[in-house]
């Protein structure tokens, strides 16, 4: 029970995120890329947020429990990863478009580059470590 309450209160935050950028997008005209950036990191987080709540669903639908052991381990492992990317895109982020670009970043784009490493590289990871079987 314990589970499926978890998933239903995941599936309603999704939803409600959801909805809050359809009217975002709707009343906000037209859209540049520094408003475009923010939504397209919210759909990212979105996006992994529900493929693990359909992981788990499968998983209640078996009649086993939502997280079992290995899956706790490949979160864990995924969670790491996307903690050392986001540390990195810090550091890397700033310097690389310094060199490339020869444009300072500001620190809203630093924060949305290391939001956005950090929830790719946990989405990329989570999904090889669960496919895996690691």
């Amino acid at each position: 029970m314990k589970d499926k309450i978890g998933i239903l209160i995941g599936i309603g935050i999704a939803a409600l995120v959801i909805a809050t950028i359809f009217f975002y997008v709707l009343n906000a005209g037209a859209l540049e890329f520094s408003e475009i950036l923010p939504i397209v990191i919210v759909f990212i987080l979105v996006t992994s947020t529900l493929y693990i709540l359909w992981d788990r669903i499968k998983n209640v639908k078996k009649g086993l429990p939502a997280q079992d052991e290995r899956l706790k381990i490949t979160n864990y492992k995924a969670c790491y990863y996307g903690f050392i990317a986001s540390i990195w895109s810090a550091v890397g982020a700033p310097l690389i478009s310094g060199i490339l670009f020869d444009h300072e970043l500001s620190g809203h784009h630093v924060t949305a580059v290391v939001v956005l490493c950090g929830g790719i590289a946990f989405m990329i990871s989570y999904i090889y470590l669960a496919w895996k079987g690691d």
